[in-house]
């Protein structure tokens, strides 16, 4: 049995959770509708770029609590927390829904706005942490806005792991945090690094892979904003190079992949360039990992951003692209069906014919790619999962792969998983206790650990499969 790079599938389904609902931006951004800046007077209302934010109708848009905006269609600036080069290239040249205003503005206005944004934006917040704590408790919510500020305040107050536990055990009884459970994951994230006065390493290991991991994801979102542009490659190559992130190979990863998130947004969702920067962390390996959290944000925007580098009709765009190189196909590749899925109304035999369309070599991730989606759609449910991979074809051993990597991906305490495997016909029982161990053995250094592991999910050969997959 062949194995793949260790955490190809410590991923979230991002098809369940927004794929479908991406939002565009809408084309009247930047009319003079000043409407949304609130009656209170702007904080920095008496600079010059101030004063061009609000009389371009920047704050139509947008939300910048320095200028009064509480805009709602583009990106919120405050937590966004965009560098001066990229604010620049972003008005003069539009993008993502907005319009340019390069023949609206003088190159001297440009500057001017730029200059206010990137330094105003997200003033008064500990860090670049787009959270601020407050007494909202989770036992008193009811909606999902609510459910992620309130466990971000139980991080904050108590710790990442008293959250995450608390979350671990509403996912499995309250539909409305099962639904949003990895947004709330990156508030958590939020709210654990302030827990722990910026030390990302400490936060980093208090946390856990719950929601698909993203606790993780949450710490580093913000890790580049405002980073100048001559910069970002060496804060980037380094940001994961901490004593207490590398002891642990899971989390190492996490750290990775979520860079490439964060350098999808910092580039303003370019995505070849969101490669280049991966490209120039320190291994090889690092960058495989980072492209990862690239083809992820690119697919579903934290902000809700339209990215470009996507297509309706070639759905395995941009893996079969020459611009995205050998290096970067593997995560592409391991996450396409997320954007095919919508597009096939959810078909999974019509989603199958795309992927055996897929480059050679590459189909086999593809088929993986799905079993994710499949195990996000079934809501983890073992019978649904094989039926639904049962429709792959040629591809339902590969699929069973994938959806048992993502059930103890997002949980390693879920019991489904070996439901799941011992139900799926006997040829794939085996690779499925393989992949289990995959991602079991991520979670562990020792060989104790991963035997520990898979012993309690697996016994006799299916022990032995889990622990050849844990690498134990």
């Amino acid at each position: 049995m062949r194995r793949i790079a260790p955490f190809a599938i410590g991923l979230v389904s991002i098809a369940v959770l927004s794929v479908a609902a991406v939002v565009l931006l809408a084309a009247g951004c930047g009319s003079n509708n000043k409407s949304s800046s609130g009656s209170k007077e702007a904080e920095g209302a008496g600079t010059p770029g101030a004063k061009v934010f609000a009389d371009a109708g920047c704050s139509g848009c947008h939300t910048m609590e320095a200028a009064g905006a509480t805009g709602k269609v583009g990106p919120n600036l405050d937590e966004l927390r965009p560098n001066q080069q990229r604010v620049e290239r972003q008005v003069k040249n539009g993008g993502n829904g907005m319009p340019s205003f390069k023949s609206k503005l003088t190159p001297a206005q440009i500057k001017q706005v730029a200059a206010f944004v990137s330094t105003a934006a997200g003033t008064g917040r500990a860090g670049k942490i787009s959270f601020q704590p407050n007494d909202q408790q989770v036992d008193d919510c009811q909606d999902t806005s609510c459910f992620e500020q309130a466990f971000g305040n139980l991080a904050y107050d108590d710790g990442p792991k008293a959250a995450l536990a608390k979350l671990d055990s509403l996912s499995s009884s309250n539909p409305t945090v099962a639904a949003d459970c990895h947004p709330i994951a990156h508030k958590i994230g939020a709210g654990g690094l302030l827990y722990y006065k910026g030390d990302v390493g400490k936060a980093f290991a208090a946390g856990s892979a719950s929601c698909g991991s993203g606790y993780y994801h949450g710490l580093l979102q913000w890790k580049l904003a405002g980073v100048r542009a001559d910069q970002v490659a060496a804060v980037a190559s380094t940001a994961c190079k901490d004593p207490t992130i590398e002891a642990n190979a899971f989390i190492y990863y996490q750290c990775n992949h979520g860079l490439g998130h964060g350098l999808m947004l910092y580039t303003g969702l370019d995505l070849p360039q969101a490669l280049d920067y991966c490209h120039k962390l320190q291994t090889e390996q690092d960058s495989i990992m980072c492209s990862g959290g690239v083809f992820m944000e690119n697919q579903s925007s934290s902000f809700g951003l339209h990215s470009k580098w996507l297509s309706k009709k070639n759905l395995l765009f941009p893996c079969n692209s020459k611009f995205v190189k050998r290096q970067d196909k593997l995560y592409c590749y391991l996450l396409v069906t997320s954007h095919i899925l919508p597009y096939v109304h959810g078909d999974w035999k019509k989603t199958s014919d795309w992927c055996r369309r897929s480059e050679p070599g590459w189909v086999q991730y593809c088929f993986q790619s799905m079993g994710r989606d499949v195990a996000g759609v079934a809501v983890r449910n073992p019978q649904q999962m094989k039926n639904f991979c049962g429709q792959a074809g040629s591809g339902e051993k590969e699929c069973i792969y994938g959806a048992i990597r993502d059930v103890m991906n997002n949980n390693t305490q879920d019991p489904q998983g070996k439901a799941f495997c011992e139900i799926v016909d006997a040829k794939f029982r085996a690779y499925c206790f393989f992949g289990m161990g995959t991602i079991l053995g991520t979670q562990h250094a020792d060989a104790e650990g991963k035997r520990s592991a898979c012993e309690q999910w697996a016994k006799g050969e299916d022990l032995n499969q889990c622990l050849a997959g844990a690498g134990g």
